[in-house]
């Protein structure tokens, strides 16, 4: 029993997935900040707005001392837009009201700039760049309960 098991494990990746995630990733031209955030596929869709608790609360950036913002807090505000499925556009503010200073990122395409800058003053760090984006599957409920059924059977069938 041990052999079907195998054969119907190899075949279940094909299985329906569910709807996953992007990730996109920042690539500054002198690898200052290191910043990710993440969109759900509903959101890559034509015409969606990026504003799901998803993308807020997974803003994240660090800056070149090591010093991190995240989003997803009341001290944090952002958005993007898909219009036509492959051209997004993307802003987001991230601020420490302790220290005082605020990132501030934008994007549109794959193109992006980040500032870090106290509020109302010059820039301490600013860094062109860019986003790549990498779709991050999700298996359905529907591939896990086959994975459970598969290994129960294979189970009770050796018992």
């Amino acid at each position: 029993m041990v052999k079907p098991l195998f054969i119907a494990l190899a075949f279940l990746p094909g299985a329906v997935m569910a709807q996953g995630t992007f990730l996109f990733t920042w690539h500054g031209n002198s690898n200052l900040f290191q910043a990710s955030f993440e969109v759900t596929a509903a959101e890559m869709q034509p015409g969606a707005e990026w504003n799901s608790p998803l993308f807020l609360s997974s803003m994240s950036v660090t800056n070149p001392l090591g010093y991190s913002y995240h989003g997803g807090s009341s001290s944090s505000l952002g958005g993007g837009v898909n219009p036509d499925g492959s051209t997004w556009y993307v802003t987001f503010q991230l601020n420490d009201y302790s220290p005082g200073p605020e990132v501030l990122l934008g994007g549109q395409g794959s193109q992006g700039l980040i500032h870090e800058k106290p509020f109302s003053g010059p820039d301490i760090y600013f860094e062109p760049g860019y986003w790549i984006y990498a779709y991050v599957p999700e298996p359905s409920t529907m591939s896990l309960l086959a994975v459970a059924a598969i290994v129960w059977r294979a189970r009770t069938a050796e018992a």
